[in-house]
């Protein structure tokens, strides 16, 4: 009889042995995987669909993933991220670019110390990254001229309202508008000129004007604001708005409703916000060019897995990662609700687990 309680104590004691060391293995298996850091470029819902991909694409290609999104979305808070990451020395970097001006010389910095690093979102042409991840902003924004000039087919008055002029998608998505409504030649790809900043701009001999281009400096609560007084100050000939960053259309549609006025005029949109979908549901967004930030995610990660782990990352030669943007209307919001609300569920789990604070 003793003998079989001995028996069964070191079985037990072998089973456990045996389990704690699989788990150390297991841990040590998660530490020793390389480490690449994923960054953007405010703390917005559209980054917490791109967390979705980000997940995914870890754990498919065999990184840890340190994922940080700047509260108050300043160039400062990207390079004092970058300098942690690479003192960290992580395997590399994605970051949509705040301030592409002022930060590609520090990227540039970063580069030559051997860090890969990639943009997706908001590009720095001008630097010497690996590759840039996103849509083609300008063809967006020629998808929203065409959107607005469908939607105003007659003319009209219009507003946008962006974050900052000084980011590339803002200064692509805004130029790809003028240039739809004014009927330039079909372009993908950015000119490199961008029409000056100034009030009642004449489009197309002046069939359309743009009232105003108002900036916030990437803050949700002033985006709000400036439209309120934007809806105020025009209110007698202003016939459409559209945001072109996540967070700009549902100001819009809060200072609308706020003031009753969400019927009096037309509302265009980028991405997919909860609240851009449930306006475009109830007919009172007219349409938004959506984009696709779990792919942004999954795409950047999987590049800097695959350079981490010495594979061929498949850039191609032009050094632009393609994720197409489809456009959301009334037709077509019922296939694609499902998916994005299964993508924001994905994302705020995988925030939650790594103790990020989400917007």
């Amino acid at each position: 009889m003793m003998k079989s309680r001995v028996l069964v104590l070191v079985m037990v004691l072998l089973l456990a042995l045996t389990a704690m060391s699989w788990a150390r293995g297991q841990r040590a298996a998660v530490e020793e995987r390389p480490t690449v850091a994923f960054m953007s470029n405010g703390p917005y819902e559209f980054w917490v669909y791109a967390a979705a991909g980000v997940e995914q694409a870890g754990e498919e290609f065999g990184v840890n993933v340190e994922f940080f999104m700047p509260p108050g979305g300043l160039p400062e808070e990207q390079r004092r991220f970058i300098e942690a990451m690479v003192a960290r020395e992580v395997a590399g970097i994605a970051i949509s670019v705040t301030d592409p001006e002022n930060l590609t010389p520090f990227l540039n910095e970063i580069i030559e110390m051997g860090v890969p690093l990639l943009t997706h979102d908001s590009d720095a042409p001008g630097s010497n990254r690996l590759a840039f991840v996103g849509m083609s902003n300008y063809a967006a924004g020629r998808t929203a001229g065409r959107t607005i000039r469908e939607a105003l087919p007659d003319g009209g008055n219009f507003i946008i309202s962006v974050g900052r002029l000084d980011a590339q998608n803002a200064i692509e998505r805004r130029q790809g508008i003028i240039d739809e409504l004014n009927g330039e030649p079909d372009a993908f790809f950015y000119p490199g000129t961008m029409t000056p900043d100034r009030p009642d701009i004449p489009i197309a001999g002046g069939k359309w004007t743009l009232i105003d281009t108002i900036v916030d400096a990437g803050d949700p609560i002033r985006a709000k604001s400036n439209a309120e007084d934007a809806i105020l100050r025009h209110s007698e000939r202003l016939d459409l708005m559209i945001g072109l960053w996540s967070y700009s259309t549902p100001a819009i549609i809060s200072a609308a409703q706020d003031a009753g006025v969400i019927d009096d005029f037309i509302i265009v949109a980028f991405d997919q916000e909860e609240e851009v979908l449930q306006g475009i549901k109830d007919g009172y967004v007219f349409a938004s060019m959506a984009q696709d930030p779990f792919m942004y995610g999954y795409r950047s990660v999987e590049v800097l897995a695959k350079i981490a782990h010495g594979q061929d990352p498949g850039i191609p030669d032009n050094k632009f990662i393609d994720v197409p943007a489809p456009r959301i209307t009334r037709e077509n919001i019922d296939e694609v609700w499902g998916m994005f609300r299964q993508q924001l569920s994905d994302g705020r789990q995988f925030l939650d687990d790594m103790g990020i604070d989400q917007p």
